[in-house]
């Protein structure tokens, strides 16, 4: 009996808690965000701009990608796993290129922090987009909930949030 406790609790620790999100069920989680979505983009400095987004699976299955417009401001993010860690990509309308890694997955909210260094980017000189968040709201499968925070020189930071609803 003993020997049992003392296998099951080597393999919790080996293991740890399988019921813990990963970064890969994250990364499944996101996947189903496939498809054309549409919203109203409202930031901390007063504009407000129509929101698209469009997701796609690529490359076998190991990349999703991410194709938004802000009222004609064409962007690309590209969340991939790599090494067991799932990152994100940003190719931003700002002409820099923010890569993130997932930061948490806490009861659908995906939280992501751009890495300034890896994104050759310089805190408080430049402007960027220093983290996403994505509330995938488990309730509701054509509604989630996006939000980005753009810090810039200055302490400047915008903060912009959008209800997305499936459009197909």
């Amino acid at each position: 009996m003993n020997y049992l406790i003392g296998l099951s609790c080597m393999l919790f620790s080996f293991f740890g808690n399988v019921n813990a999100p990963t970064d890969a069920n994250t990364f499944e989680a996101l996947k189903t965000l496939e498809g054309e979505w549409v919203g109203i983009l409202n930031k901390t400095n007063g504009s407000s701009v129509k929101f698209t987004l469009k997701y796609s699976v690529r490359s076998a299955g190991s990349a999703l990608l991410e194709e938004s417009d802000e009222d004609g401001m064409e962007m690309l993010t590209i969340f991939n796993l790599q090494n067991n860690r799932l990152h994100s990509t940003h190719y931003c309308g700002l002409q820099n290129k923010p890569v993130g890694t997932l930061q948490s997955n806490k009861a659908g909210v995906i939280s992501f922090q751009t890495d300034v260094n890896t994104s050759g980017l310089t805190a408080g000189k430049d402007t960027y987009v220093d983290s996403w968040e994505l509330n995938l709201l488990p309730n509701d499968k054509d509604t989630f909930e996006y939000k980005y925070i753009v810090k810039g020189p200055e302490g400047l930071q915008i903060i912009a949030t959008a209800t997305m609803k499936r459009a197909k």
